[in-house]
């Protein structure tokens, strides 16, 4: 019986003891919000969440900030069985108060987090618009330190808020990292990355301004910033050139041939990168020149990119060769790189190659068309094979739908045609190609040179015969030439220096009544108008 007593009385102590032994701030936490262990969960699966969840979350971040004030209360004494929240006074009183605060707060913190990235406007839509409405307007008066404040509430709290937290944070960026210290350029750095890559996770969809366009950014604002990063910067231009193809910017264009030849002087990538770089660079801004609004703007880097290339080491007849050659044996039927091939080598003037020869032949029996006609007859005209030349040059022109390409083809007509001594049928395929493309200055060099050899010396208006009357409308030509195409414009400046030294004698014109700007027609087959001049 005693002992029976003794066991009752023990087991009356321990369950006294257990009653009042305190229980641990994540047992009070889970015993006031139960919601928070079960139905309202943090999970990284979800990719966004619905009304009634962000409606939950935001009650229960409220019953939070009521936790959080039931333990100031309970820290002064003020804390009663009236005026309590969510914790009790009995709960508290033996709990370890500070640990529970730090874990609240923790939670809290947690969940302003996480549902900025389920939730457009995140845990406070008042906060985030009110935020949002601060931001913009420190930016737009440049007021760039308050703005920095107000931008990294978005970023960290509501990053799915607003774009305009990432399209704006480069001239945010821009203006910290000038003001930065040496040592602190390099995490102003790190940190706007990492604002591209928020970007691209959470509007990286966007049609418009998606995946694509946020990496040639980043990739300019890499090398802008750290040039020594160029294999990085290279990556992301590549990338995003590959997303965007002919609605990429005009800048990342030219940045990422840039880089490219950074990559190959620094003998990261070979020659055959350069060249096909090169190569899917002009193709690509040759479709998108008549698509885009700002023409002058992607002509400036038509010619950025040819000016690289045409620098670049790589570039020339042997490398170009060098680059292909293997890729040709390797895939003689691959039509796409076929084309490529011989573009690239007609381009670079290498059409005289074994490799131009054997790509053009089978470049026109695997897809006839206007390019591999043109192909044979360049080749053709290496080997001085005119005939044959302007035989698959008409071919050309009669399949050829573009304007530009067809002005090509029909100055290469002319070309093939003077050679066959025919003056009159070469002037009038130059001007069918300047009929067909107006800004094309080498049609009208190829006039000037034509009217400078023809000897003629017959005046129709007024009737006489004078020597060398032809180099007037020589130069006429010429400075059509430049007005038309200033790339030609030193070529063109260097011959009419020439035929000018060539003008008819003053004294003998002056004989037939021509005198400085009299107004005259040059005759034989040429019939053009002109003014004198000695």
């Amino acid at each position: 019986m005693k002992k029976r007593l003794v066991s009752m009385i023990i087991v009356s102590v321990l369950l006294v003891t257990t009653n009042l032994q305190a229980q641990t701030p994540q047992e009070l936490f889970n015993e006031a919000f139960p919601k928070l262990g079960n139905e309202l969960k943090c999970s990284d699966e979800k990719t966004s969440l619905n009304a009634q969840e962000i409606a939950d979350f935001r009650t229960e971040l409220g019953r939070l900030s009521d936790a959080n004030d039931d333990l100031v209360a309970h820290e002064v004494g003020a804390l009663t069985d009236e005026n309590f929240k969510i914790f009790t006074k009995k709960m508290l009183k033996k709990a370890d108060t500070k640990a529970l605060a730090v874990l609240l707060a923790e939670k809290r913190k947690a969940i302003i987090a996480y549902m900025g990235t389920k939730a457009k406007y995140g845990a406070d839509d008042a906060e985030c618009k009110k935020t949002i409405a601060l931001y913009e307007q420190a930016m737009k008066q440049k007021s760039y330190d308050d703005a920095y404040n107000h931008w990294g509430v978005l970023f960290h709290f509501y990053p799915m808020s607003r774009k305009s937290i990432y399209s704006k944070a480069s001239t945010l960026f821009t203006y910290k990292y000038n003001k930065a210290s040496k040592e602190e350029k390099s995490a102003w750095v790190d940190t706007l990355m990492i604002v591209y890559d928020q970007r691209i996770k959470y509007f990286g969809k966007s049609k418009k301004y998606g995946k694509g366009y946020i990496l040639g950014r980043k990739g300019k604002d890499l090398l802008k910033y750290r040039k020594d990063d160029f294999e990085k910067a290279f990556g992301y231009l590549k990338e995003s050139v590959q997303l965007r193809g002919v609605n990429s910017e005009d800048a990342v264009i030219l940045t990422y041939m840039q880089v490219t030849e950074g990559m190959f002087v620094n003998e990261k990538i070979g020659a055959d990168v350069v060249v096909d770089t090169y190569s899917q660079l002009s193709d690509l801004l040759v479709k998108k020149l008549p698509l885009t609004k700002d023409k002058n703007k992607t002509q400036q880097a038509i010619d950025g990119v040819d000016d690289i290339f045409s620098h670049s080491k790589a570039a020339t007849c042997e490398g170009i060769i060098g680059a292909y050659d293997k890729k040709f044996k390797a895939n003689p039927t691959d039509v796409e790189l076929l084309e490529k091939i011989a573009k690239i080598l007609d381009d670079k003037d290498c059409t005289d190659s074994p490799l131009f020869f054997d790509v053009a032949v089978k470049l026109n029996e695997l897809k006839p068309s206007a390019f591999a006609s043109y192909s044979i007859a360049n080749m053709s005209l290496k080997k001085k094979e005119y005939e044959k030349a302007g035989e698959f040059l008409n071919k050309a022109i009669e399949l050829e739908t573009n304007d530009s390409l067809k002005a090509k083809y029909y100055f290469k007509l002319a070309q093939a045609t003077n050679e066959m001594g025919q003056k009159v049928k070469a002037r009038s395929y130059a001007n069918k190609a300047i009929g067909l493309r107006k800004d094309y200055g080498a049609p009208y060099v190829l006039i000037a040179t034509l009217y400078a050899s023809s000897g003629c010396k017959q005046l129709t208006k007024p009737e006489a015969e004078m020597p060398r009357v032809n180099y007037w409308v020589a130069v006429d030509k010429l400075i059509q030439a430049k007005n038309a195409d200033p790339s030609i414009a030193d070529q063109a400046s260097k011959l009419i220096g020439m035929y000018s030294r060539n003008y008819p004698n003053k004294e003998d014109a002056f004989f037939y009544g021509v005198t400085k700007g009299t107004p005259v027609i040059v005759g034989c087959w040429i019939n053009e108008s002109t003014k004198a001049r000695f």
